[in-house]
This record gives structure tokens, sequence and C-alpha cells, in this order.
């Protein structure tokens, strides 16, 4: 009966041994794991030995009767022997490792067994089988130190074909010992794989169970950590907010006073504007406050049985003071008892109300309020048809500091605590909120909370005391300053014009009484309609904030820059965004200044002043140098030098033009007969003259050969019908000079003027070297012109047959027939121009 116990549990430890067995001590190796599995291993299999020899008593009999006295005094000796090293095992002597009692226990068990073998027959004894059956017992039940197992199988079978083959009487033995042999080596071999097989994946779990607790142990202390972090963040917002909660309301009943003191209005505009966003930034602190006692658990609700639907009404009320109706309610007739804090409940009511209309459009925007009253609970629903949310975004509204517009394009500021402390509330309750929305529609949320231990006889009137609305911000004057892009004239009717956008109102209202003094305002809502005003009205500034909705301060410079009007308008960034990494991320943008808010006034208009007295002077010297060019270039292509858009043109490319060539009659023996002085004079008028009839027609003044103009139309700049504006300029130039003519008359110079016109394919481009470089065509279509021009007389406009047809009915021509002209191979039929058809 001692043996019952153990026995007990042995099943139950060979079940549960891998979980006993990989339990993990502090700074434990694999070695010393491996040793205590061993022992706890060897319990187990000197208990099964101790159990299996009596057991087997009963083949004995059946099978060996004749021998049996002999196999009893066998199985004696080994019961004394396992139960001998049982005792050993318990004790666990340190100076025997454990391995020594596993090649005990099959030793001792073997040697008996083969004493039975050599006392039943030798080789042909059945009885082989018990070493097999050792073994495996072995192999499996302690599955360690497989060169243990290899000396033991090794002692064994030395022994058994030893005693065996001293006992051998025939062939018959000898060809029992071959067949036993097969199973008893290949035996052995596969346990002693099993065994080796083992231990490695013992060592990898044992390595694998190792990291895993060393990383839980990691996971933990990182898990305390982050915990601590967020006790010490929900102290330091609760401490820093009421350290900020009591200035802030001495500044709230500072401007109270104010305002009910006598002032004019731009002062009272300045009082009213201070207490909004005072009261503003008093109720977002107030929500800190409330989230940071939920987290510490300090938020106990002052519960009351109220009148819910009151409740509801007043702040509905408050809410909604537009004339027009926009919160439309239902179930609010019959009181609904509700055991709850009222001020909680307030604050519930507003964020839902808040959230609602700030989501909804500004003059289209509805919400309505459904109140149901079941056995033991009340309903609530908020609807409003605003723009919905994403169903991506449904699992996320309710939590802290959460924006479904997370971008610097958001439409709709705030600080993602309204509907987490909503939740808060609900849960503090015991009730429960869900929502359902669909984009572009609108969203319904439903609270359910429970009623409570209240009836209609219990109710208490809720006092709307001013303590209870200090965490209602100032409603009524929320959208009174919300103006419409105007110009505001400033003291100088020259002042430059300054741009101002932002999506807060009041900003925009206060920047510009800054600046409207000394500039012109202009002012925008978003980057979108700043976009729009500034393409109309050329702003010389745009002073804009980075976070907006539909277009961010960062798009619209992208899109100023892009804009070849509007790319020289410097833009400075005012942001709440405050350090170095904003600043170098503003610049790098291309913005020409960044300014922090709060910002000093002082420095707002020196920055200002900079920017736009510096832009005027880069304008200035712009103007000079294209003054400068224009003296040496056409003037349509300095134009295009200027602007930065000169590269393509001035490569070689091929294009369809009409070249005039006009040259004065008569005056190479002028040069002859007069003073220098007087020659230069003359061209200077004739060249003044003619130049400013190129300018006014469009053309393209190639060069100054002395008398000789060379003017070519359609490029740089396109003409569509440049051979008609060459003639028209021809005449032009034809009455020009006959007015020249009478004044030369007089002085006794004696000048005529020729014009040749001609249409065709040049190639034109920059030609020359690196130090100087001029614009020319090249091509049959310049010699044409200018064979024209040597061919006509005084006051005559030559063009050929292809010109003339060209414009047809245009013009009044009279034939001259064929002229052979100078480089050109075939005579061409020419036509004198009269005049141009009405």
């Amino acid at each position: 009966m001692t043996l019952i116990s153990p026995l007990r549990s042995l099943f139950i430890r060979l079940a549960t041994n891998k979980e006993d067995s990989s339990q993990l001590h502090e700074s434990e190796s694999y070695t010393n794991w491996c040793t205590r599995f061993a022992w706890e291993r060897l319990t187990v299999l000197y208990l099964l030995g101790l159990v299996a020899n009596p057991a087997f008593i009963v083949a004995d009999v059946l099978l060996h009767r004749e021998h049996l006295d002999a196999i009893l005094d066998i199985r004696t000796i080994l019961e004394l022997g396992l139960l001998g090293c049982f005792l050993l095992v318990r004790y666990q002597p340190a100076a025997i490792p454990p391995h020594a009692f596993l090649i005990l226990w099959v030793l001792i068990g073997n040697l008996c067994i083969v004493q039975m073998t050599v006392v039943l027959g030798g080789f042909a004894a059945q009885y082989y089988n018990g070493l097999n059956l050792v073994f495996l017992a072995a192999a499996v039940i302690v599955p360690v130190s497989w060169p243990s197992h290899l000396i033991a199988q090794a002692g064994t079978l030395m022994s058994y074909y030893g005693m065996n083959l001293l006992s051998t009487s025939g062939t018959a033995d000898i060809d029992a010992a071959i067949g036993n042999s097969f199973f008893l080596i290949w035996t052995c071999v596969a346990l002693l794989f099993s065994v080796f097989l083992y231990e490695r994946l013992q060592r990898a779990e044992f390595q694998a169970r190792l990291f895993e607790r060393s990383a839980r142990a990691e996971l933990e202390a990182s898990n305390q950590k982050l915990l601590e972090l967020d006790r010490l963040k929900s102290e330091f917002f609760a401490n820093i907010s009421h350290e900020i909660r009591t200035p802030l309301t001495l500044a709230v009943g500072a401007f109270k006073t104010l305002l009910k003191s006598s002032l004019g209005a731009e002062a009272k505009d300045v009082v009213q504007t201070g207490l909004r966003n005072a009261s503003r930034l008093l109720f977002l602190i107030n929500e800190l406050l409330d989230l940071a006692k939920f987290d510490s658990g300090r938020t106990t609700p002052n519960k009351r049985c109220l009148d819910f639907a009151a409740l509801v009404s007043s702040v509905v009320m408050n809410f909604d003071s537009s004339p027009t109706r926009r919160i439309h309610v239902k179930g609010l007739m019959q009181p609904v008892p509700l055991e709850a804090d009222p001020l909680q409940m307030k604050k519930l009511l507003y964020n839902l109300l808040s959230n609602a209309f700030k989501f909804s459009d500004p003059h289209e925007g509805q919400v309505w309020i459904r109140l149901s009253s079941k056995e033991h609970s009340i309903e609530l629903e908020v609807e409003d048809n605003g723009i919905g949310i994403p169903p991506d975004q449904l699992g996320r509204i309710f939590d802290r500091f959460t924006q479904v517009e997370s971008s610097a394009t958001r439409r709709y500021e705030g600080s993602g605590i309204g509907l987490a402390l909503v939740k808060e509330i609900v849960l503090l309750h015991g009730g429960t909120i869900a929502v359902e929305s669909d984009p572009g529609r609108g969203s319904v949320f439903t609270i359910t909370l429970p009623r409570g231990n209240v009836t209609a006889d219990q109710l208490l009137a809720v006092q709307d005391d001013e303590d209870d609305r200090s965490f209602l911000p100032r409603l009524a004057e929320k959208e009174q300053i919300d103006e419409e892009s105007f110009l505001s004239p400033a003291e100088k009717k020259d002042a430059p014009l300054v741009l101002v956008v932002d999506d807060n109102a009041d900003m925009r209202g206060y920047v510009k009484k800054i600046l409207h003094r000394q500039y012109q305002i202009v002012v925008a809502r978003d980057g979108a309609e700043a976009l729009e005003i500034a393409q109309h009205l050329r702003p010389a500034l745009i002073l804009t904030d980075v976070m907006m909705p539909k277009m961010s301060g960062q798009d619209l410079l992208k899109a100023v820059r892009n804009d070849k009007t509007l790319r020289s308008t410097p833009v400075i960034f005012l942001t709440a965004r405050a350090g170095i990494e904003a600043r170098i991320e503003s610049l790098e943008a291309g913005a020409d200044d960044y300014l922090s808010k709060p910002f000093d006034e002082p420095e707002l208009l020196a920055r200002v002043g900079n920017l736009i007295r510096a832009r005027a002077q880069e304008r200035e010297l712009v103007q000079l140098q294209k003054e400068k060019l224009a003296r040496f270039l056409p003037q349509n292509l300095a134009d295009l030098i200027m602007s930065g858009d000169h590269e393509d043109f001035l490569k070689g490319h091929r294009s369809k033009i009409t070249v005039l060539f006009i040259d004065l009659r008569g005056f190479t023996p002028f040069t002859e007969t007069v003073a220098p002085e007087e020659v230069m004079a003359v061209l200077r008028e004739y060249q003044a003259a003619m130049g400013y009839l190129i300018s006014e027609y469009g053309g393209t003044l190639e060069r100054f050969a002395g008398d000789g103009i060379m003017v070519y139309f359609n490029d740089p700049q396109p003409c569509p019908n440049h051979a008609e504006q060459a003639v028209r300029m021809a005449i032009a130039m034809r009455r020009e000079v006959f007015s020249l003519e009478e004044q030369w008359k007089k002085r006794g110079i004696p000048l005529g003027v020729g014009i040749g016109i001609a249409t065709g394919y040049a190639t034109i481009g920059a030609i020359g070297f690196e130090g100087r470089t001029d614009y020319a065509a090249i091509g049959p279509v310049t010699n044409l012109a200018s064979r024209l021009c040597n061919e006509a007389q005084h006051g005559q406009i030559l063009i050929p047959e292809q010109v003339a047809s060209l414009l047809g009915n245009l013009i009044s021509t009279e034939p001259l027939g064929e002229l052979a002209l100078k480089g050109i191979q075939r005579p061409l039929s020419v036509y004198q121009v009269v005049g141009v058809n009405a």
C-alpha cells in the first residue's frame, strides 16, 4: 500500500510533466534544468520498475511454472535493487549524477532479464523481449543524455550475448541469437536517435521559453512604464490646467467688467474678442480637467432626481439663440424622470450639439433631438444633416484627441476631446452610446441611460446657475465677425495691398487691425479663396496661416509660386506651429518669412514692411534691366528674356514668318555731302519713328543696318494674321516717312523710302558667340524681302504674288509684272500695295 500514492500520481505526472519541467527558475541554465528534469523523471522510472516487476509474475506462472522458483528469486533480487536505488533517487545525492541512476536502472533490470533467459533456454527464450521493453521505457521516460543510454544498452547486450553463449548447445540457438540481434540492435539505434533528437528539441524549447520569459518581463516593465507615464501625463494635464484656469478666470472676469463700462466701438470689439477667446480657452481647460478626473477615477457623479426633458429644453434655448430655428425637438412635452448629474448632462448635450453644428453647413445645418422614455431607461437621439463620418472612422471618433480629418487642410477646428468626454460621461452613468452615419447626409448619435431610482413625484428643479454655464464658451457672438472678403482702405490711398488668410475670424480681424493704418487689406477664409483673390487683385504681400480648410497655406504657397503672374509675391506664414523644424519646413517650401503665434505687433509690421520694400526694389531693378535690354533687343524679346521663359525660343527653330524690309532712298549720296552729326540726327529721327510703329504693331525688330531696318512677325510672339499686320505697318511707315520727308525737304535733305514684304519659313534663334549674341532669322524669305525693298521706288511697298493671294481682298494692289530679282533664280510676279480696303 505504500506504493499506491506514488502510483496514483504516476500517470498524472507523465501527462503534466512537460508543463512541470518547463517552469524556469531565475538565472537557470540549460544544464541545471536538464539535471532537475532527469531527477524528476528518474523517480517516475523507478516507480514504474517497482510496479512492473511484480506484475510480470503472472506471466511467469502461466508460461514457465517449472522454472518459477528460479525466476522468483531473480525478481526478488531485482525488486530489492530497484528499491534501494529508488530511495537514493528520492534523496538525490550530490556525489552521484542522475545519469548514473539511469544506467543503473537499465542494467539492473536487463541483467536480471538476461539471467532469466539463461534459465529459460538461452537465445531461444522469448524473455529477451523484456530487454527492448526496458530500453523503451528508459528512453521514453528519461529522454536525456543519449551517451548514458548507449552505455546501458552496450552493457546489456554484452551480458546477454556473453552469458547465453556460454550456455549455447547447438545451431538452433545460434539462429535464434541472430534473429534476436536484429530486433535488439535496431531498437537500440532507433531509441538513441530518438533521445538525441528529443534533447535538441528540448534545448531549443528551453531557449525559446527563456526568451519568452525575458520578453514577457520586458513587456511587463514597458507596460508599467507606459502606465506610469500615462499617469504622470494625466497628473501634468490636471496640474497645468488647474494652474492655467485661475488666471484665465481672472481674465474672463476682467473682460466682463470692461464690457460693463463705457467703451468706444473699436475698444468694445477688442474686449469682446478677448472675452470670446478667453472663454473658449477656459472651456478647453475645463474639458482637459474633466478627462484627467476620469483617468484618475476621481469623478463621482452628483446624481439628482431631475426632469431630463426640462434640462434638454434649457440647453437647447441657450445654444440656439438665432432668429431662425435650427434645432428641432421631439418628446420634451412630458417630464422624463432621470437620476443623473445635471452638470455632466449639460456638458454631454453641449458637446453633441456643438459637434453636430460644427460639421454642418453654417446656413443650412439642422439638428433633430428626440427623447423617448422606456420602463427602466431613457433614450436620446441627436441627428444632424452634416457631412457625416466615413465608415473607417466610426470606431475612432470616441478616442481622445482624435480628428477625423488630421491633415493640414482639415475643414473644421477642434481638439478631439468633446466626443471622448461624452463617452466617459455616458459610461459614468452606466449607459451606452452608439453612432450611425451616412457620409454626405449626416449622423445620428444614440444614447441610452438607465433611469435609476426615481419617479415623477421626486423631481427637483434644475437651476441654470452661472457656475453651470462656466463650461460653455460664448455662443452668441461666434459668427458675428465672420466677415466677407472685402478691401479695407488704408490711410494712404496708394498704400500696398496685403492679403490676410486665416480660417479663424478673430485672427483675421486682429491682423487687419494691426495692418490697416499702413496698408490696404483684403481677407480670405482659406487657401482656395485666397488664391482666387490674389489672381484678381495681385496683392503686394500674402500673410497666411498654414492649417486651413480646402487649401492649406503650403498648398497656397505652391500655387502662388506656380503662377507666372504671382510667383514673385512675398508670402509670410503666420501659424501656431512653433519650433525650428516648422520654421525650416516653411522656408524650404518657399515662404519668404515665418512668424509663430503669439507674435509681437511691431515685429509683424516690421517684417511685412521689409518684405514689401525689398520686393518693390526688386521690381524696380527688373524694370531697369528690361529697359536697358530693350535698348539692344526687340521689346517683346526683352520681355520674354526678363520673364525667364526664353530658353526655348532662343534655341534654333523653324517658323513661318512675314518679313518687312525698309530702306531709305538717296541715303548714300546724302551721307557723302553732309556732316556726320547731321547724318546721325536724321537716322535718329527716322529710326525713332519706325521703332515706335514696330512696337505698336507687335513686330520683332531684328536689327538696324544703317538706314535699313528688318522686322518680322509671328516669332517669338505668335501672330495669327502676320502678313496682314506687316502690310498695315508698312502703310503706316510710309505715311510716317512722308511726314518726315516734308521736314527734311525744308532742311535740303532729299530722302525717300522703299519697302519690301515676303512670307515664308525661316530658321530663327540666337546666333553669335559667348560675348555677343543676336536673335536672327535666316532663310530665303529674308533675302526676298530685302530684294523687293531694293527694287522699290520712293513710296512703293512691293509684295510677291504669294502675299497678294494670301491677303486677297483685304488690300488694294497694282501688278508690276514679273521682275528678275538678284539672287532669285526665276522671275517673280510682283505687286505694289496701294492701300488697305475698309
